[in-house]
């Protein structure tokens, strides 16, 4: 809250503050109605501890979408390379990325909408260079779940995949149901729940690695 008598706390404490606030904040009033001294008052942290964490607003903003983004990838990826791959359930490897991946994207959805607008715009330097920049991070995730991919289903016999085609049309899958649901979704019909979205995701993807032709 502005105002708010700040206490001492770690630096950790401090960064996972600022993040929370900034993501509040820029999601609720967009990158340019938000100030760095509205996020550091309602943190209950200096503005200069704020810079010295991630030095501009443009740098805060891109920490508030990149990490859970990289914290998803790392732990995803984590949990399967302690599994044999001989005894992965493909349909439980397919559902918890889809519900993860889903997940992170349905959290950050204002964020990315942002990003994207700003690729596309150009109009904002700032923006442009952190949307160039977080497509770097995407892509070395995208490298990581093609590892998964290849690692598990190596004892399925999936050689006739393009991996990195199949993990790009996954993502790109959950994304657009998420940043054009309007667009895919008439306002007059009932919109699918989220369940029902996760669901035919993840039998959509399965269905067309395991069931392919030569």
């Amino acid at each position: 809250m502005i105002g708010m008598r700040r206490t001492r706390r770690g630096p950790s404490e401090n960064q996972e503050l600022l993040l929370k606030t900034a993501h509040r904040l820029f999601t609720a009033q967009g990158y340019h109605g938000t100030t760095t001294k509205q996020i550091a008052d309602e943190s209950g942290v200096g503005e200069p501890v704020l810079f010295r964490h991630f030095g501009s607003k443009a740098g805060l903003f891109e920490a508030a979408i990149l990490k859970p983004f990289t914290e998803f990838v790392t732990d995803w990826a984590a949990s399967w390379d302690r599994r044999p791959p001989s005894s992965t359930d493909a349909l439980v490897i397919t559902r918890s990325f889809v519900k993860g991946f889903y997940a992170v994207v349905e959290d950050h959805r204002d964020l990315l909408r942002t990003l994207v607008a700003a690729r596309v715009q150009g109009a904002d330097r700032e923006l442009e260079r952190i949307s160039a920049e977080f497509s770097e991070h995407f892509a070395d995730g995208l490298r990581v779940m093609r590892r998964i991919l290849l690692q598990h289903g190596e004892p399925r016999d999936y050689q006739h995949l393009d991996p990195p085609l199949t993990v790009a049309v996954a993502c790109g899958s959950v994304m657009s149901l998420l940043l054009l649901d309007d667009w895919l979704f008439p306002g007059h019909e009932r919109r699918p729940g989220k369940s029902r979205q996760i669901n035919e995701l993840t039998q959509m993807l399965l269905h067309g690695i395991a069931h392919r032709a030569g």
